[in-house]
């Protein structure tokens, strides 16, 4: 989440008028905290509800997975099926999933996760919202389940 915290940074000082919205908590939330003061982020904590992260995902601009140890990508596959881009570590497994009418895979550093929000902010937000909910369709559960089973089995 450093890396959020740092492409919210990068994107401020550019003069960007930008909002990072963190939901969740453990144990590195107190040195985010102080890595992110003075900055547009907000800290949620725990979300219990669902129709909560449904609606914040879903109202939300972009996504950010910023990885690079991503598993199944199922934070990223939610925002997908809620209309909403996202911007992932290129060195992930989400790659495979992220397609440039969605969203962006990019290098590990904030100052390209940066230039990924801003190209993506920079176009119209229908198209993307659409193609983003269009990828995370080729993903239903049957599908998403038999790949995961395929990749241990290969694995092992």
């Amino acid at each position: 989440m450093e890396r959020c915290v740092d492409t919210v940074a990068e994107l401020h000082e550019s003069g960007q008028r930008v909002r990072l919205i963190i939901a969740g908590d453990g144990p590195c939330r107190a040195a985010l905290q102080r890595r992110a003061a003075g900055l547009p982020v907000t800290f949620l904590g725990f979300v219990p509800e669902r129709g909560e992260v449904a609606t914040l995902l879903a109202t939300s601009d972009l996504s950010l997975a910023p990885g690079p140890h991503e598993t199944f990508g199922l934070a990223a596959l939610e925002a997908l099926a809620s209309g909403t881009p996202v911007v992932v570590s290129r060195s992930s497994a989400l790659p495979e999933i992220i397609r440039p009418s969605c969203g962006a895979a990019v290098a590990d550093h904030a100052p390209s996760f940066a230039g990924a929000v801003s190209r993506l902010l920079a176009g119209p937000e229908q198209p993307r919202r659409a193609a983003a909910r269009a990828r995370a369709e080729d993903f239903p559960w049957p599908t998403a389940v038999t790949g995961m089973l395929q990749a241990l089995r290969a694995r092992w």
